[in-house]
C-alpha cells in the first residue's frame, strides 16, 4: 500500500484541478462587464485525469517516470451563454454555480486526502 499512493495522488490532482478553476471562474467574473469576453471553464476532472493516466502510463511503458503531478493540467475550453450586446457572454449566475460545484471538489478531494491519511495512521498504529 505504501508504494502505491493512487488515492491521494488523484486527491490532490481533484484539488489542484478545483483551485485551478477557481482562478478561471474568479477571471470570468472579473471580466463580466468586458466587450467581447467569452467565458471559459476548464475541462471535467474525470477527463483531466483519465487524459493524463493514460499519457503517464505511455511514459511508464517507455521506461521514463517523470514526476506525475508536474505534467498534470486540466484543458481550458469556452462555455456557452446568451451573448449580450457588447460581446459578453458571462452569466453572473452561471459563473456562481460553476464556483459552488469547484468549491464541493474541492472539499471532496480534502476529504479523499484525509480519509487515506487517516487509514495509513490506523495501519501504522498511530491512530486517527
Amino acid at each position: 500500500m505504501m508504494d502505491d499512493v493512487n488515492i491521494l495522488k488523484m486527491a490532490t490532482a481533484m484539488a489542484r484541478h478545483a483551485a485551478e478553476r477557481h482562478k478561471v471562474l474568479s477571471e470570468n467574473l472579473a471580466n463580466a462587464d468586458t466587450a467581447n469576453y467569452k467565458a471559459k471553464d476548464l475541462e471535467p476532472f474525470a477527463d483531466a485525469y483519465s487524459r493524463f493516466a493514460k499519457r503517464s502510463e505511455m511514459s511508464s511503458k517507455m521506461g521514463s517516470t517523470p514526476d506525475p503531478m508536474a505534467a498534470w493540467h486540466a484543458e481550458t475550453v469556452n462555455t456557452q451563454g446568451t451573448m449580450s450586446p457588447n460581446g459578453n457572454n458571462v452569466s453572473i449566475e452561471d459563473q456562481m454555480m460553476r464556483s459552488i460545484e469547484a468549491q464541493g471538489d474541492h472539499q471532496a478531494a480534502t476529504a479523499i486526502y484525509k480519509k487515506a491519511m487517516n487509514i495509513m495512521r490506523l495501519t501504522l498504529g498511530r491512530g486517527a
